[in-house]
């Protein structure tokens, strides 16, 4: 009686309750413009979290630990034309205000024996001339391992300019800095070669393409959608009534985003697409029952009455889809990434909002339009009801043999699932053609990675027993084959030991005792730039870095390398005398494995939650049970393609199961829902099925493509992993689709549950 009051409202008062609704709208939607992009991945964990707090710590110790690379490559890069554009390209980074220091072949210094023990000099004092300068120059960098393969390649053909960013850099942004690298990289370059590198410039292209993906996914899901509804209703008022309740639906959810604070992140940017996917068919349920009952009604005048009639017939299976669907949204709050748990809540709010104005706004809407007349006259069955009904039948007879055949493949896909790989590293957002991996790529190979992993030293810096724990710390890491380099104040001290002692290699190792640390200590701040040392030691002596060039790797291997080195200091050392291991490696491993445990922890709540919700809608355990197992067998299939076509699992794909399973049970459900029904209405098992299927079975596939028409707008994404996921969660819609009208029939023929078969007090199969 409740809803009928509802609806008796509703269609007193259409224009009241359609003005009540753009009004909510505008006053929510209005903050809207106040919405801001992040990209940055590190925002994708909570501020508090163990590696987030270790970053910060050794940031503010030594310094900023971002940077950026230039890479120059040249016939000769020992040239006077080569060296004069180097030494100006050094000046001009050098001279940026967010730059804390520069260091390349220009002014790079090498600790060198003197008569007073040692001096710091420039390894390129004056432009060689001559082959026998240059060689000289080469033999001075081959005998310096922190300059071997980080100011000039190993085999001398490229250069590099390594710029570190000081803790201002935020404050002019990321395009700012974009701009200025790419200017000299343009004014300088030809006949050398120029590439670029650093995450910075990764999270600004992260930002570039993240406003190209908004400027272009919403506006072709919302025509891709016009075009679905068009085509499926070929009625103005059928594409017109969607749109409009699409637009307050994302307009509603994106202004309490922006109310709330929440910025854009890579992840978020899906969230209007979504909406438009998942919400779409709420109204697409209640018009397709509204234009049934219009042909069967002759009588305008009756108008009231129809929208009543459909609304009754409508309202339990879009509130079992939303209902479930909101399920699969919900589970996404099990992840410990905070963009996926904004994710999770906004479009659970934008599905509740559907919902409510699917009842609301749209039979006020139907009430207000005029009566669709070129919908009176009846229409035949058609081709479709035939297929169904048919199709239906098959499987009622061949359910055990089309079971084992699905069986069989499900099986032999899912072996794929052993060699998906996990990979959460910003670079490899983007194809291998694209510019930004090229250089990386380029500087990985040439140079050892632009990206970095840092450990913190806590103890008496100055003594000798400290320092060789150190360089037994600095050596495990040169056994890693991810790591290229390793520097630390261990490397500076055998420097200056050699160098002390006419520059013999029998003396590159450390000091024998904490005066000797101590005395190089202090003739390096009369020869050279104490600040040197700032990256690599504080200023009471009490901590230090020891910190590793790290090519780009996928995030399985940055986790292992990374739990590798925890083990190894906890079995080797004091946990407290290295307490923190970070760096973008780091971080990007640790992605890795929480990207992983939130995938396992949501998969197993949703299917939790779904079976849980069928088992009570039926009332029956057998009922949940049933529901969720074309839903395994599609999981296994989709994860299986991914690793059998190589897609890796990210911070996109992360999210395929639980919205997966959120929308893929609601086919299952209003299939289970029907059959029931016709058996309750007289039918048995077997004549139930295809006539299900000639019912139901059209709004369920009514259901899946307008939800595939709304994904596959991710695939003009120019992000891969947003592309991979709009493909996956494509194909995961059509298996779950495809298994709740193939593989459940097959299964309620087999089982014949009660919870379906009951009937006025006897079990009539």
């Amino acid at each position: 009686m409740k809803l009928d009051r509802c609806i008796d409202t509703v269609l007193r008062f259409p224009r009241t309750v359609i003005a009540v609704w753009f009004l909510i709208t505008i006053l929510i939607g209005w903050h809207i413009w106040e919405l801001r992009i992040e990209p940055d991945v590190q925002e994708m964990l909570p501020k508090d979290f163990a590696i987030v707090t270790a970053m910060d710590e050794m940031n503010d110790l030594f310094g900023g630990s971002e940077l950026i690379l230039v890479s120059i490559s040249a016939d000769n890069i020992f040239s006077k034309s080569t060296l004069i554009k180097l030494q100006n390209m050094t000046t001009e980074i050098e001279n940026l205000p967010y730059i804390d220091r520069v260091v390349s072949l220009t002014n790079v210094e090498d600790i060198i024996g003197s008569e007073f023990g040692f001096e710091v000099s420039q390894v390129v004092d004056e432009f060689p001339v001559t082959e026998t300068e240059i060689n000289a120059i080469k033999e001075r960098i081959s005998g310096n391992e922190l300059l071997h393969g980080t100011v000039s390649s190993r085999d001398f053909k490229n250069t590099a300019i390594i710029a570190i960013l000081n803790g201002t850099f935020e404050s002019y942004g990321d395009d700012e800095l974009s701009r200025d690298f790419e200017d000299i990289r343009r004014r300088y370059e030809n006949p050398e070669t120029i590439y670029l590198a650093g995450y910075p410039l990764t999270r600004y292209e992260v930002a570039v393409t993240m406003q190209a993906d908004v400027m272009t996914l919403f506006p072709y899901g919302i025509v891709l959608m016009i075009l679905f509804l068009v085509f499926s209703f070929r009625s103005w008022i059928g594409a017109f009534l969607p749109f409009v309740i699409l637009i307050l639906v994302v307009a509603d959810t994106l202004g309490i985003m922006a109310i709330l604070g929440i910025k854009f992140t890579f992840i978020g940017l899906m969230i209007p697409v979504m909406l438009i996917a998942v919400t779409s068919s709420y109204s697409i349920h209640i018009l397709s029952q509204y234009f049934t009952e219009c042909r069967s009604c002759q009588n305008p005048a009756d108008k009231c009455n129809i929208i009543k009639s459909a609304m009754k017939l409508m309202i339990t299976p879009v509130f079992l889809s939303g209902l479930t669907t909101l399920i699969g949204f919900l589970s996404l709050q099990s992840h410990v990434l905070p963009p996926v748990h904004e994710l999770g809540i906004l479009v659970s709010f934008g599905i509740v909002v559907a919902f409510i104005i699917s009842m609301t706004f749209l039979p006020a809407a139907l009430m207000v339009l005029p009566f669709p007349l070129h919908l009176q006259s009846s229409s035949s069955p058609g081709r479709l009801n035939r297929f169904l009904y048919q199709w239906g039948t098959y499987f009622t007879r061949h359910n055990k043999g089309f079971l084992l055949a699905f069986t069989i493949i499900a099986i032999i896909i899912a072996v794929g699932i052993r060699r998906i790989e996990v990979d959460t590293n910003p670079v490899y957002f983007w194809d291998a053609q694209s510019g930004l991996r090229k250089s990386n790529d380029f500087i990985d190979k040439e140079f050892g990675g632009s990206s970095q992993l840092s450990i913190l030293a806590e103890g008496d810096i100055k003594s000798p027993e400290f320092l060789h724990k150190m360089e037994n710390l600095s050596d495990y890491l040169k056994t890693k084959k991810q790591v290229t380099s390793v520097t630390s104040i261990v490397d500076q001290l055998k420097l200056m030991n050699r160098a002390f002692h006419a520059d013999s290699s029998k003396y590159y190792r450390l000091p024998n005792t904490r005066e000797e640390v101590a005395q190089f200590l202090f003739l390096y701040t009369l020869s050279g730039d104490a600040d040197d040392l700032d990256q690599f030691v504080d200023y009471d002596y009490q901590k230090a870095q020891i910190i590793a060039r790290v090519v780009e790797a996928g995030s399985a291997d940055s986790y292992r390398l990374y739990l590798d080195i925890l083990d190894y200091i906890d079995e080797t050392f004091d946990v407290s005398e290295f307490p923190s291991v970070t760096g973008m490696t780091a971080f990007v491993g640790v992605l890795a494995d929480l990207v992983v445990r939130g995938q396992i922890r949501s998969l197993i709540i949703s299917i939790g939650l779904v079976c849980l919700v069928t088992a009570v809608i039926f009332r029956s355990l057998l009922a949940g049970m049933l529901s969720v197992l074309p839903l395994t067998g599609a999981m296994l299939i989709v994860f299986g393609l991914m690793g059998l076509i190589g897609i890796r699992l990210d911070m996109a794909t992360v999210m395929l199961s639980s919205i997966m399973i959120g929308v893929g049970i609601d086919y299952t459900i209003h299939f289970l829902y029907r059959c029931r029904l016709e058996v309750r209405n007289g039918l048995s098992l077997k004549a139930a099925i295809p006539l299900t299927l000639q019912t139901s079975g059209k709004g369920i596939l009514s259901n899946g493509l307008s939800v595939t028409t709304g994904f596959v707008v991710f695939l003009l994404s120019g992000f891969l992993p947003i592309y991979f996921f709009g493909f996956l969660i494509v194909i995961s819609i059509m298996v779950c689709l495809m298994g709740a009208l193939t593989v459940m029939p097959a299964l309620l023929m087999i089982s014949k549950p009660t919870f379906i078969t009951y009937r006025n007090g006897s079990n009539d199969e």
